[in-house]
């Protein structure tokens, strides 16, 4: 006797469909403490601190508004506000008033913020290598990139290509 084999009704998921996303479940569940574990003993910080500050190093003036950094991490504002903080308490950064908008802030990297980046930055690629680069080949990596752009929310989307012209440079 074989094993009957139906179609999914629309409400269920395929087989494919079902283990593409436990997969997709497993890589968002478990790269963030693998980046953090690995980052934090590199170089002493977490990587949503990492990326905050780098962000900072790649803008002129090394500054951005804080709303700039939460939208294209798609952080809240409390937990970016909750990491400046820390960031501010290290001598990393330091907050400024937005001289046309008293209601916002920015970030603004500190000479010792942009040294640790630049000091961080080896063990950072080397982490980035390791987790994802060197396991992608080169010639899926344009695609795996529109992919996953594709995949993020239109506001974050937008606020990273905003943030990533600096590749353009």
């Amino acid at each position: 006797m074989t094993a009957e084999v139906r179609a999914p009704a629309s409400s269920e998921l395929s087989s494919s469909e079902e283990l593409l996303w436990r997969r997709f479940s497993a890589v968002i569940g478990a790269l963030p403490g693998i980046l953090d574990e690995r980052l934090r003993a590199a170089t002493g910080l977490n990587h949503f601190q990492y990326t905050v500050l780098d962000a900072l190093s790649r803008q002129p003036g090394g500054r951005l508004q804080l709303t700039q950094i939460a939208r294209s991490s798609d952080a809240s504002l409390s937990r970016l506000s909750h990491s400046i903080t820390r960031l501010e308490a290290a001598g990393l950064v330091t907050r400024e008033t937005c001289d046309h908008d008293r209601r916002a802030s920015w970030a603004v990297l500190t000479g010792k913020g942009a040294s640790i980046i630049d000091e961080s930055r080896n063990a950072y690629t080397g982490i980035i290598r390791a987790t994802l680069l060197d396991r992608v080949p080169a010639e899926h990596q344009e695609a795996l990139t529109a992919l996953l752009t594709s995949l993020l929310p239109g506001e974050v989307a937008e606020q990273c290509a905003e943030l990533d012209e600096d590749l353009a440079r």
